[in-house]
């Protein structure tokens, strides 16, 4: 088997990881079962259970990628990786639209961070042997990307027609499935989870409070981000704000991130997860991650549309997606789903269904079967096209620079 090396951007030895955190957690013990030795190397140096582990830094990423067979990259990292690593095949995870999810950050970070972050993404698409991506989606979205830069070419097609041979599709998996206790409605609580800027945490509070009417004593509980210096979070402080001014303090509660590996205990809190968000393009794309682990842990799920995720909660029957964005349209699908004892026993069965299906060995298998086989594609540079230069994809932030901001500006 291979030696793989995992560039994880985000930090892991606080043990309170998120999206992308998760994902490379869980391709490292995947890996592992399928017999491969992995060496995993994350903002922080956290490390996972047979794993060697490092911080990423220049010199990590040189001497680790030089006695690997493949690597793994997410995000920002690949800029350091070009730099510092050396030649050996490249799996690109695009799993994450970060620069969709970015665009509404401009105000606050403005142009030269947009420029970085699409150079990023360019020299990402350029450099990659093989690319994942997390939906039917999100593989249309890339593969015009990849057409563009020359990656979708003459030889790749005659290669691989339907382009699975470059971009394959592995969208967010669970962990091994668990028994689930009974969902809680002598104390029925509800699960928002972290508040991104693509979110609309307003439109689930005053559900909450409307639904209040018919479901004595619901509650509503958000997570504090585990780093919320790397992310802005604007739509955090006008959730805490409307709460204060509404006197909803008493139903609605924002606690800290809870760790991963105590999230179960945690979410049997819980009678169901709700999640309230815009109709956008990051919406098209997205993958929202909390909503498979909710499923995971038997937690029904009320949602606003998502392509990435509708089919999933509809195919086994394991939550309420509401067309509408009217917190009294919510309210209503509460009430329906924690009024209804049969119907929530139900959307729970399904959601374990959902586990049941969606193991990470299954959800990983495109990437176990490429680092079995890696190798770099022929077909790379055949047809590449000019872009921004390197400088842009470097600037306006080194790599000790990123790295403080992704700790939370600890140096």
């Amino acid at each position: 088997m291979s030696r793989v090396l995992l560039l994880c951007p985000e930090p892991l030895a606080h043990g309170q990881p998120a999206g992308v955190g998760i994902r490379f957690i869980e391709f490292a013990r995947a890996l592992l079962a399928d017999g491969h030795s992995v060496t995993i190397l994350s903002a922080d140096g956290g490390a996972v259970e047979g794993c060697s582990a490092a911080p990423i830094l220049p010199h990590a990423i040189h001497d680790a990628s030089a006695t690997s067979d493949v690597a793994v990259i997410q995000g920002h990292v690949i800029n350091e990786f070009v730099a510092h690593g050396t030649q050996i095949p490249l799996v690109v995870d695009l799993y994450d639209p970060w620069i969709v999810e970015n665009l509404h950050y401009f105000e606050q970070r403005g142009r030269q961070v947009f420029l970085h972050d699409h150079a990023t993404l360019l020299r990402s698409l350029r450099h990659g042997d093989y690319f994942l991506c997390a939906s039917e989606a999100q593989r249309f979205f890339y593969l015009g990307m990849l057409a563009a830069v020359g990656r979708l070419n003459p030889l790749t097609y005659t290669e691989n027609p339907s382009a699975r041979g470059i971009l394959a599709i592995a969208p967010f998996g669970v962990p091994p499935q668990r028994s689930a206790p009974p969902r809680n409605l002598e104390t029925p609580a509800l699960l928002f989870g972290g508040i991104y800027d693509w979110y609309e945490p307003i439109v689930a509070i005053e559900a909450v409070a409307r639904a209040r009417a018919h479901v004595p004593g619901l509650t509503l509980s958000f997570s504090r981000h585990p780093n919320a210096s790397i992310t802005p979070q604007s739509k955090a402080g006008e959730a805490e704000r409307h709460v204060a001014n509404k006197g909803y303090d008493a139903f609605v509660r924002f606690e800290g991130w809870t760790p991963y590996d105590a999230r179960a205990s945690f979410f049997d809190r819980f009678a169901a997860a709700i999640l309230t968000f815009p109709r956008t393009i990051e919406t098209d794309l997205a993958m929202r991650t909390r909503i498979l682990d909710y499923l995971w842990a038997g937690l029904p799920v009320i949602t606003s549309p998502g392509r990435g995720t509708d089919e999933i909660i509809r195919q086994h029957g394991a939550g309420v997606v509401v067309d509408s964005d009217d917190p009294a349209a919510f309210a209503e699908a509460i009430e329906g789903l924690l009024t209804d004892v049969d119907r929530l026993a139900s959307m729970v069965a399904g959601a374990s269904a959902f586990a049941r299906d969606n193991q990470w060995s299954r959800v990983a298998a495109p990437l176990l079967d490429f680092c079995r086989n890696p190798r770099v594609d022929p077909a790379k540079s055949a047809f590449s096209t000019l872009g921004p230069s390197a400088a842009q994809a470097t600037s306006p932030e080194g790599l000790v620079e990123r790295l403080r901001r992704r700790l939370g500006g600890k140096s």
